[in-house]
């Protein structure tokens, strides 16, 4: 009996002193909880067109998490997107369509059709929205199509043949495309979607941008390996620069001077200063470099790898790689959709491709 009263006794003390345990404090902290790591302020939305996967990607910047992969038509080309970011355009060239994305619910909206689009190709945004400029290669058109109601309000025939990348600069009143097998530039004035005139510029011009003054037009002239800068006022050529091989794209930063052409021969970009007139830099990518967009605070800038499947992220004003974003097969066309709080930015897109593909 002694030993059961004993062995009782043990036990109490033995709970007494792991209660005692638990309310005294040991005085070391306790190791706080794993969070996971936060996901950086959205800025926007990058869209990717696959030309052999006849999609559009969007990814979300800076995070590049994919957001949606959206159907489109036959060998999408080209990609803008409308100031509020609500809608996108898209050429498509083999079924001869514009595919319009409602870029909210992710799907296309609307396509639109044209027996006079053949080859239609690039597309420009008047900075108000009201109206999209597209440009049909095969036909040999120019079209104003109403980006309230997605019709075609007029057209236009050129002379001009291989009407391929069209700007439009700030105010929305004046666009400059650039024609491939002219080896010019065509000046029109909006919305009337009037031809003013052609000028000559060098050989093979494809890409074009403006800078964000509205000062001058820069064009990649793709069988010179140079780009030209235009005075946008009187179309006269100032200068012309050297680039890569088969510089195809070329896109400026929307709040400084510099300028990203993209060389499709020589897989890299070549970096201007278009207020110096020099070279800065050249940053190697991926194979086949195409289109080129900067997103709204210019603070980066996209390249899409026709022949790597990916799109090269280059820092800047360091203009180095920093990241590279798996794409589909074949993307070239590209944009950055800015939040609609910076909705006002400029919006550039570019799209290439070599002189002998359509």
């Amino acid at each position: 009996m002694r030993r059961q009263w004993e062995n009782r006794g043990r036990r109490c003390a033995i709970a007494a002193l792991s209660l005692v345990a638990v309310l005294i404090p040991t005085g070391r902290a306790s190791a706080p909880a794993a969070q996971e790591p936060e996901e950086p302020a959205s800025e926007g939305r990058l869209l990717v067109l696959n030309k052999h996967d006849d999609n559009l990607m969007v990814f979300d910047v800076p995070s590049y998490r994919r957001l949606a992969t959206i159907p489109v038509g036959k060998e999408p080309h080209e990609v803008v997107a409308t100031p509020d970011g609500r809608k996108a355009y898209v050429s498509n060239v083999r079924d001869k369509t514009i595919s319009v994305v409602n870029l909210e619910t992710q799907r296309v909206a609307r396509t639109l059709r044209s027996d006079h689009f053949e080859t239609p190709h690039g597309l420009a945004v008047t900075p108000d929205g009201r109206y999209v400029l597209l440009t049909s290669e095969g036909s040999r058109r120019f079209f104003l199509i109403d980006a309230a109601r997605d019709v075609i309000l007029r057209s236009v025939t050129t002379t001009q043949a291989r009407s391929h990348m069209v700007v439009v600069l700030e105010g929305g009143r004046r666009a400059f495309a650039a024609n491939v097998d002219s080896d010019t530039v065509t000046l029109l004035r909006l919305p009337e979607l009037r031809i003013v005139k052609h000028i000559r510029v060098g050989d093979g011009p494809e890409g074009i941008d403006a800078t964000p003054n509205g000062k001058w037009v820069l064009v990649a002239l793709q069988g010179a390996d140079q780009v030209a800068i235009l005075d946008a006022g009187s179309g006269v050529v100032l200068s012309r620069l050297p680039a890569g091989r088969l510089p195809v794209r070329v896109a400026v930063t929307p709040n400084s001077f510099n300028a990203l052409v993209s060389n499709r021969a020589s897989n890299d970009v070549t970096v201007l200063d278009v207020l110096a007139r020099r070279v800065t830099r050249t940053v190697p990518v991926g194979k086949g470099p195409g289109g080129v967009t900067t997103n709204a605070l210019g603070s980066r800038a996209y390249v899409c790898n026709n022949d790597s499947n990916s799109v090269s992220v280059i820092s800047i004003p360091g203009f180095e790689v920093v990241q590279t974003i798996p794409a589909g097969a074949h993307p070239d066309g590209i944009t950055f959709v800015p939040h609609r709080a910076a909705s006002k930015k400029h919006i550039r897109s570019s799209r290439s491709s070599p002189r002998s593909q359509r």
